[in-house]
């Protein structure tokens, strides 16, 4: 089984796992652990998504693990993080903020969060 987690430019945390049924988990970051000390993800949300959905926002997710040009070599504010876990194996791509894959994830799952 796979989980999939991207980390957006603020700390927040977007968890995608098929148990079963397929799950999407938001994990804002509150004020206390934020940089500065005042910002708010807002509220935790977990809800079941569509097999469509799901697929979308995985075959992104592999695609950019695998296509390595908006990558960056270290975590700076306002990247992005996807972290593919399996088993007994984890890949991670840290992404520039300036990409259009960067914006491409983050807006499948702000539409499938309905933000």
């Amino acid at each position: 089984m796979k989980i999939y987690k991207y980390l957006d430019g603020s700390g927040n945390s977007y968890i995608i796992r098929n148990e079963g049924k397929k799950t999407i988990e938001y994990v804002p970051v509150k004020p206390e652990y934020s940089s500065s000390g005042v910002y708010d993800g807002g509220e935790h949300v977990k809800k079941e998504i569509s097999e469509q959905q799901y697929d979308e926002i995985t075959a992104i997710m592999n695609e950019t693990t695998r296509n390595k040009a908006s990558h960056i070599s270290s975590r700076v504010k306002t990247s992005g993080m996807i972290v593919v876990k399996e088993a007994d194996s984890e890949k991670t791509c840290l992404l520039s903020a300036k990409s259009k894959v960067l914006l491409e994830i983050e807006k499948n799952l702000h539409d499938i969060l309905s933000f």
